[in-house]
């Protein structure tokens, strides 16, 4: 599910790529720099990540092997594989980063819940562990708050003798 889920950041990627511009530049100045980068074909572009599936990291005979194939040479080929592993490494490293946060969400959403649950809890046992759990934590949370507010009145009179 991750590596489909990067594959359709990639075609977000891509698409909302095609539709910016390129800043201050005007549109001749963007065909004009087009025009001197070299862009691969979409054949060769299909047998290097063709390549890269099989390996990451060719060595310098699969490297010259594929670059023969290609009419490419092999300072092409390594600066490929190093952009592709790390245009995968950043475009995993978001998926992993966007499950993380909806997972952190999930949890916080359920602690919430269990809070609540808590505070309405009511427990005939007078040895009941969730009241002594609320009473501490309200203790906690006026303990707090006024550290809070005398660390306010401190920098505030700091300030003042400056």
């Amino acid at each position: 599910p991750l590596l489909l889920y990067i594959a359709s950041l990639r075609e977000r990627a891509m698409d909302m790529g095609d539709h910016q511009e390129g800043g201050s530049d005007s549109q001749q100045q963007l065909q004009e720099r087009r025009k001197r980068q070299r862009r691969h074909t979409p054949e060769q572009i299909r047998k290097l990540e063709e390549s890269f599936q099989k390996c990451g990291y060719p060595d310098e005979a699969q490297s010259a092997q594929l670059g023969r194939e290609l009419g490419l040479e092999n300072k092409q080929i390594r600066s490929w594989f190093q952009n592709h592993r790390t245009q995968m490494k950043v475009e995993y490293e978001r998926a992993e980063n966007l499950f993380l946060r909806e997972e952190n969400t999930r949890l916080l959403s359920e602690n919430m819940v269990m809070r609540e649950v808590l505070k309405n809890f009511i427990c005939l046992n007078p040895n009941c562990i969730a009241k002594h759990y609320i009473d501490q934590q309200e203790e906690l949370d006026k303990e707090n708050a006024r550290l809070k507010a005398g660390s306010l009145l401190c920098a505030t009179s700091f300030q003042d003798e400056l």
